[in-house]
């Protein structure tokens, strides 16, 4: 007889999860406040009550099975399931609660203009009892979440239409080229620096962002790749690369004579950031409906 949901220990689930997202069950042992020989012994009743193995662990670290990869995502999802329940059901109490999941890339806070901490300040001066989760990632890692419905929305840069996500503008940041102190272009004034000179020197790839970098920016030599805001600041900051940040971003640099923007008009380009929502569940869940509510004071008009 298949094993029923209700017949599984929510407990047992919520620490297999823990397990997964720390990746050992030591990462797991803060997390969840409980001791080593706990989990493991949350983890063998798990296995048994499912009928198979959900993860290897030995010298070569921790590692999920096929089946327990697939036991993984269908948990995320069922728990938050409960949780949009649970937030439905307090509702009827006239009370909001349940979680609420967003996200955002990194280096958005260095903008004045960003809303998201004013919003969150808002929401929270509603009566509601909602466990808010904010989680720092990569596009595609967000959207990948928001489709798989482990996210309510995210905070990320426009680059194409995804079915199932809607996509709102919230504000638009410039990007220019930078460098570093100790890099030939850094002591040359606007005038001095020539396109064809700019080209010569080795250039950061943003491995997110890698279609549109060789699509718009085809003649530009990439000698290193990054993965985030945060990377692509510590390598122009070593002074032997050329690479894109937003102004807003690398203005504290600049002003401290740590970074130089080169001046290269076809070398500009600006980035929307968009707020983006999944089209079917997120909206159902009522602490993403009201936060919703209070995030749209901050959306740009044509897309309220």
């Amino acid at each position: 007889m298949p094993t029923r949901v209700m017949d599984l220990d929510l407990r047992l689930l919520r620490v297999f999860v823990a397990v997964v997202e720390a990746e050992s069950y030591t990462g797991a042992q803060i997390t969840l406040n409980v001791g080593h020989s706990t989990i493991s012994l949350h983890m063998s009743d798990l296995e048994k009550r499912l009928g198979f193995r959900l993860c290897e662990r030995g010298r070569s670290g921790f590692r999920l099975t096929e089946k327990g990869r697939t036991a993984y995502e269908e948990t995320k999802r069922m728990l938050a399931q409960l949780d949009d329940f649970a937030g439905s059901m307090a509702g009827l109490k006239k009370r909001l609660a349940g979680r609420l999941v967003i996200g955002m890339v990194d280096c958005l806070t260095m903008d004045p203009r960003f809303p998201l901490a004013l919003a969150l300040r808002k929401f929270n001066e509603l009566d509601h009892d909602v466990h808010v989760e904010l989680v720092v990632s990569d596009r595609l890692d967000l959207e990948r979440a928001i489709l798989s419905g482990h996210m309510h929305g995210a905070i990320v840069p426009y680059v194409r239409d995804i079915g199932g996500i809607h996509f709102r503008p919230l504000l638009e940041e410039t990007h220019r080229l930078f460098v570093g102190r100790g890099h030939p272009l850094f002591s040359k004034t606007a005038e001095e620096i020539l396109e064809d000179e700019v080209l010569k020197y080795p250039f950061v790839m943003r491995g997110y962002r890698q279609p549109f970098d060789e699509e718009y920016f085809p003649a530009l030599r990439y000698h290193a790749t990054i993965n985030n805001m945060e990377a692509m600041l510590v390598m122009l900051l070593s002074g032997g690369y050329v690479g894109f940040l937003p102004e807003h971003y690398a203005r504290y640099w600049v002003e401290r004579s740590e970074l130089k923007p080169v001046e290269c008009k076809s070398l500009v380009y600006r980035s929307r950031q968009w707020a983006t929502s999944i089209s079917k569940s997120a909206p159902k869940a009522p602490a993403f409906a009201a936060f919703s509510k209070v995030f749209e004071r901050f959306l740009e008009p044509d897309a309220r």
